[in-house]
């Protein structure tokens, strides 16, 4: 009798201990699902202080895939936007070469977000080099932030897993490769920013 009682307190236990189990799974899972700040990444030695404002990074004649990209600049809650914050681009060209001030900042420049924190520009597809996945490199700056330099990738290159740079580079970070769709004009993709306060 006593074993019969103290089996049914233990099921009894058990029972009620399962919504409090599930709770916390529930709360873990949504821990992880939750908001990140973007992380930093490696500025590298081909920055160039100076870049003109504008969103075509790439002329007319830049050899190389046509690309687009666009996201949203938010806080830390991932909901905030961020208006007026200074994006600082700049990247190789489709052989996996960087050009300078003499050549009028190509593949270089700065675009302001607009008032819901949204940006765009145009430029070409990068090529890897050395070892390295094709990358775009971005330092990003609003008002009661950090600065921000981080770099973003692109789904499918066969080096992200193997980037000579490291984890300098931290270039298997899944929420900086972005994933490109085919457009009427070339590629296109989104690249989302978390600042952190």
């Amino acid at each position: 009798m006593a074993n019969e009682n103290v089996s049914r307190r233990s099921i009894l236990a058990r029972v009620l201990a399962l919504p409090a189990a599930f709770a916390v799974a529930g709360r873990r899972a949504r821990a992880e699902n939750t908001c990140a700040p973007t992380e930093s990444d490696f500025k590298g030695p081909m920055y160039l202080a100076g870049a003109p404002r504008r969103t075509t990074l790439a002329g007319a004649k830049e050899p190389g895939e046509r690309l687009r990209i666009r996201g949203a600049i938010v806080g830390p809650d991932c909901a905030t936007r961020l208006p007026r914050t200074l994006l600082d681009v700049w990247q190789a060209d489709a052989q996996g070469e960087y050009h300078w001030k003499d050549e009028d900042y190509r593949l270089r420049g700065q675009i302001l977000t607009n008032d819901r924190g949204e940006y765009e520009f145009e430029t070409i597809k990068p090529a890897g080099y050395g070892g390295r996945p094709a990358h775009i490199h971005f330092t990003i700056s609003a008002p009661g932030h950090p600065p921000l330099t981080t770099q973003l990738y692109f789904k499918g290159d066969p080096r992200l897993d193997h980037d000579v740079c490291g984890a300098a580079c931290n270039s298997d970070d899944p929420h900086r490769i972005i994933e490109l769709a085919k457009s009427g004009t070339g590629l296109v993709g989104t690249f989302d920013v978390v600042l952190k306060t």
